[in-house]
């Protein structure tokens, strides 16, 4: 094969399946992170100050721009319980925006300003590498680029999706028993990556993992048969059941229990909005028959 054919086809892989690797890649980033963000207090206890409550402390101890430590001293801290909802919602938001691949701009928008958000609170904080949000940034710029170009996410594409995420959520919590009781077995090891990686995107159990793979079924199904009203109707229901499942995390987990997180309820929504928002097939006059 010469040269030229050699990096035209590159040059054609890599238009028509990056932007869905970088999606993929922010998606994953704000699902490890949506799960460990716990109401009402997001980390304050008494003197004990963990988790956001922690991070929001490195804003105030280790400012990074003039100005930025009063911010989190005096706004953001006395408000931890109203700006940690708003941070839960903004990521859980990312997530299911960014897995359904529904209003990607949005999504891309919202994750620059978060990213940058974040970086305001930990850039200098001891241990962290400031470049890090860049990087999120540019992620999320890298996103709005290419959007244009992207290949619509089929509804269909998400119940396979969503049965993907029930299968890993089967395998990840094998050894935990069907409620997750258990210990682990695949992400067991106490390492950041991929212990601490496994255990923060993939949070559950099997019997979680066993109703994502019949929901994505399900949604399989829907986006093949059923058009529409109906479609928009079981979509946008989907939608509503996530969101007030989030509504209810705490300290244990969802309502729903069973080792759930808010990443799992986050999967669920996007599920629904795959099925509610129909991509359209992009063509030169941007005009064309809409895709399952």
């Amino acid at each position: 094969m010469q040269t030229e054919e050699l990096t035209r086809r590159v040059d054609g892989l890599s238009a028509r399946h990056l932007p869905t690797v970088l999606r993929w890649t922010a998606a994953m980033l704000w699902l490890a992170n949506v799960n460990w963000k716990v109401p009402p207090d997001f980390g304050r206890s008494g003197d004990n100050c963990t988790g956001l409550c922690r991070y929001v402390q490195y804003g105030v101890d280790n400012p990074v721009l003039p100005g930025s430590a009063w911010v989190f001293d005096s706004i953001i801290s006395p408000n931890l319980s109203a700006f940690g909802w708003i941070t839960l919602i903004t990521e859980s938001l990312l997530v299911i925006l960014l897995v359904s691949g529904r209003y990607i701009r949005v999504a891309a928008i919202v994750g620059i300003a978060q990213s940058f958000g974040i970086g305001l609170s930990v850039a200098n904080a001891p241990g962290e590498w400031y470049w890090s949000y860049a990087l999120m940034i540019a992620l999320h710029l890298g996103i709005l680029a290419t959007v244009a170009s992207a290949r619509p996410q089929t509804a269909r594409t998400m119940g396979i999706v969503t049965a993907g995420y029930g299968v890993a959520l089967v395998i990840v919590h094998a050894g935990a028993g069907l409620d997750g009781s258990g210990d682990w077995t695949l992400f067991s090891q106490g390492n950041a990556f991929p212990g601490e990686w496994g255990s923060g995107t993939f949070p559950g159990s099997i019997a979680i993992g066993l109703g994502f793979v019949l929901i994505g079924a399900a949604g399989w199904w829907i986006a093949g048969h059923v058009a529409g009203q109906q479609r928009r109707i079981v979509g946008w229901t989907l939608v509503a059941v996530g969101a007030l499942v989030i509504l209810t995390y705490e300290e244990g987990g969802l309502i729903i229990g069973l080792g759930s997180r808010p990443g799992n309820a986050c999967i669920l929504a996007a599920m629904g909005l795959a099925l509610a928002v129909t991509p359209w097939r992009r063509s030169d006059a941007e005009v064309s028959e809409p895709l399952r």
